[in-house]
């Protein structure tokens, strides 16, 4: 049970810090529209990245059950690439994307902006046993429920508080790095 909850927890933080730059389009967005077609774009956006990721992991884990660890390369990548640009990269105040409030256009916004998690979700749901999905998209969900609602009720912030949310950022390649190491050196033991 304390595993099961753990897991939740984990998966629940690792979607927060790979959605941290939703969240500072999702409040840019709603300064400029309404919170409804926002948030309802955002929650469309995480709901099918996590299918996705879902059915691919699915496919992969019974398709390819020995090789599922590799796709913890992913993340990895993903995470080293994140810490070269933030080092490469000169500190720059970042701007929402302006859209006309259509709820497609916003799911694809998010959709186009949730790529990291779709790539660190997909080998920790192949490398997660059938049993263990369920606390993995459910803390994935807690956690777009509460950006959502942290959206929604930070609505009259100021632009400025927006740019030091922005600086949250920094921790999603840590934490897809971390993930993707978890995912690498974890499913060994599961196929033994």
């Amino acid at each position: 049970m304390m595993e099961t909850v753990a897991l939740a927890v984990s998966s629940c933080l690792t979607h927060l810090a790979t959605n941290l730059d939703n969240l500072v389009v999702m409040l840019g967005l709603i300064l400029t529209m309404g919170r409804f077609q926002v948030i309802v774009g955002y929650m469309l956006a995480q709901v099918l990245v996590l299918a996705i990721a879902f059915l691919v992991a699915e496919r992969a884990d019974t398709e390819l059950p020995l090789p599922v660890g590799y796709l913890g390369l992913v993340p990895i990548g993903l995470g080293l690439w994140g810490l070269w640009q933030h080092r490469s990269a000169p500190d720059a105040e970042g701007q929402a994307p302006e859209v006309r409030a259509n709820t497609v256009a916003l799911t694809v916004l998010f959709l186009s902006l949730s790529f990291d998690t779709f790539a660190v979700f997909t080998p920790l749901l192949a490398d997660s046993r059938a049993v263990y999905s369920a606390p993995v998209l459910g803390g994935a969900l807690i956690s777009a429920l509460v950006v959502a609602a942290i959206g929604a009720v930070s609505a009259g912030i100021a632009p400025d508080r927006i740019a030091r949310v922005q600086k949250l950022e920094r921790f999603a390649p840590y934490v897809m790095t971390a993930v993707g190491l978890y995912v690498v050196l974890n499913t060994a033991t599961d196929a033994i």
